[in-house]
């Protein structure tokens, strides 16, 4: 669970949300466990009671929905948003080990090497996100104990407690874990489902142990964030992390994590192309184009999103999510409660 919702975005926006929270990290930080944490987890939850049937969760809706919601989310989960932007926060942390490299052709080669790496991607990814989570987490640890060290605790001001808290809020929204939620928590059902014991029980502890992990490593880059937000103020948001990295390491160890980020992003990259291909292939063309083009079209897209810079792609998709997001949290609440407690007359009731 931990691993489904810690991409390339869960990296960015907290060091935001600490950066713009004028030294009230701690309301900041609640804000963005609100809807970074909780959310995707209750997005979770709904999934689980629906036995990971995503199209009677969304046929509440009604039928259309089942089409093109599923097009909206991977839209922006895919080359309109998340995976253009997993290239956007890689070429950040590759631009402090080759700083004359341009976006454009860290864009294109990236897009080469996702495409060839998506055809074996049942090797590569759980290769890559077996040595990566531990190496990704080791990295936050060292930096969070040396960034620390380093810097003094920002001074807090006199007002800005609500809007710090807002804006964490937001930023919960942007990381798109609730739509993560809809579609990757079917790995973690099934799994649970091959459990010896009773399921629900098993869900709940691994959740806590989930959400834990995800909240801890959330209040340590908010905290980051606010510490270093002096330093930070002309850094974009994709190279935040590995400038933070290289001021708490030094210069020589701060490489070793911009690898990390980029292989990271390089493995949710993979995964989120092949959802939005599969996709585009089998329920929009219905399958009368072969993977190697619908990937391609795919690629295309994010490699074309991805020249608008991380900032670029937030101001196109920070309005559709400051409105869906909220709907599709009261949706997915109406979801648990129906499941829960029957709490939606007979008649709109899914068999």
């Amino acid at each position: 669970m931990f691993s489904m919702f810690f991409g390339s975005g869960n990296l960015v926006f907290p060091l935001i949300v600490g950066q713009l929270s004028e030294g009230h990290y701690v309301f900041a930080t609640l804000g963005i466990l609100l809807t970074g944490v909780l959310v995707p987890f209750l997005g979770i939850l709904a999934m689980f009671l629906f036995n990971g049937d995503s199209h009677s969760f969304f046929a509440r809706l009604g039928k259309p929905a089942t089409f093109w919601f599923p097009l909206l989310a991977l839209s922006l989960m895919g080359p309109f948003g998340v995976l253009a932007r997993c290239i956007t926060v890689a070429h950040g942390a590759f631009r402090l080990l080759l700083p004359e490299t341009s976006l454009w052709a860290f864009s294109l080669c990236s897009c080469a090497l996702i495409f060839l790496l998506t055809l074996r991607k049942n090797r590569i990814v759980p290769l890559l996100g077996s040595v990566l989570t531990p190496l990704l987490l080791a990295s936050l640890v060292a930096i969070a104990i040396f960034g620390v060290m380093k810097v003094d605790l920002p001074a807090v001001q006199s007002t800005g407690a609500w809007q710090s808290f807002k804006n964490g809020i937001f930023q919960g929204y942007q990381t798109m874990d609730l739509l993560a939620a809809f579609f990757f928590s079917v790995f973690v059902i099934k799994h649970l489902s091959q459990k010896k014991e009773e399921s629900l029980p098993v869900f709940l502890k691994s959740a806590f142990i989930g959400a834990a992990l995800l909240s801890s490593i959330y209040a340590v880059l908010v905290l980051l964030g606010a510490m270093y937000a002096p330093q930070l103020g002309n850094v974009p948001p994709q190279e935040m992390f590995g400038f933070i990295a290289q001021q708490a390491l030094g210069p020589m160890a701060a490489p070793i994590v911009c690898v990390a980020v980029i292989l990271a992003c390089l493995t949710t990259a993979i995964v989120l192309a092949s959802l939005f291909s599969d996709f585009l292939k089998n329920e929009i063309s219905k399958s009368r184009i072969p993977t190697s083009v619908s990937l391609t079209i795919t690629l295309l897209i994010a490699f074309g999103i991805s020249t608008l810079q991380f900032s670029g792609i937030m101001k196109i998709i920070g309005p559709i999510l400051e409105f869906t997001y909220p709907a599709l949290i009261v949706f997915t609440i109406g979801g648990i409660f129906h499941k829960l407690w029957g709490l939606v007359p007979k008649s709109h009731k899914i068999s």
